[in-house]
């Protein structure tokens, strides 16, 4: 026989499952789940797996058993909804249309200077903080801008002010403020 027939032997005796130098079959068994020993190292890891598991959901189930509750990471107990509130009363600053029966009605945030409702309410917010006279040129501000609506054209007169209304008694339909403070009042172009 050749040396390279040699080697081809040697290689394929040890492919195919032939004498190891450990004294075993080179493949049955070696890090596969068919043995004894690789079941038991399945187990191990799925055993590491459980008690990985259940100790992150114990921690986050924690906050539930503090006394006094805890609202914190990572389980919220959201305090904000659970806790009882004195009373539902909430200001909210507004710019409002009145129209030449003195009816009035909300002006859309996009007409105070911003889409967003929020951004609406800041510029209200602190016009208000600033004072009577930054008050009045915001409220000038809507005017012209209510003036170019046509959807708005019987709207005569824009108030700045803060309401009042009990949340609750405002979604059962009590939709008239509780409290009103007047900031600036100014008319509509020349209506």
């Amino acid at each position: 026989m050749s040396a390279g027939g040699e080697g081809e032997a040697v290689a394929s005796a040890g492919a195919g499952g032939g004498p190891s130098p450990r004294g075993g079959a080179v493949g049955a068994g070696a890090g596969g789940g068919s043995s004894p020993r690789g079941a038991a190292r399945l187990g191990e890891r799925r055993a590491y797996a459980y008690g990985v598991t259940a100790a992150f959901l114990l921690l986050m189930l924690a906050p539930l058993f503090r006394r006094p509750p805890v609202d914190s990471f990572p389980l919220s107990t959201y305090p904000m909804f659970s806790w009882g509130r004195h009373d539902a009363r909430t200001a909210v600053e507004r710019a409002v249309g009145v129209d030449s029966r003195g009816g009035r009605r909300p002006i859309p945030p996009r007409l105070v200077g911003s889409e967003e409702v929020l951004q609406a309410k800041a510029t209200l917010a602190q016009s208000i903080r600033q004072g009577a006279r930054a008050a009045r040129a915001l409220c000038r501000g809507i005017a012209a801008r209510v003036a170019q609506e046509d959807r708005y054209a019987d709207v005569v007169a824009v108030e700045i002010r803060t309401d009042t209304f009990d949340a609750v008694a405002f979604f059962e339909g009590q939709e008239a403020p509780i409290d009103a403070k007047l900031h600036a009042t100014c008319k509509v172009g020349a209506r």
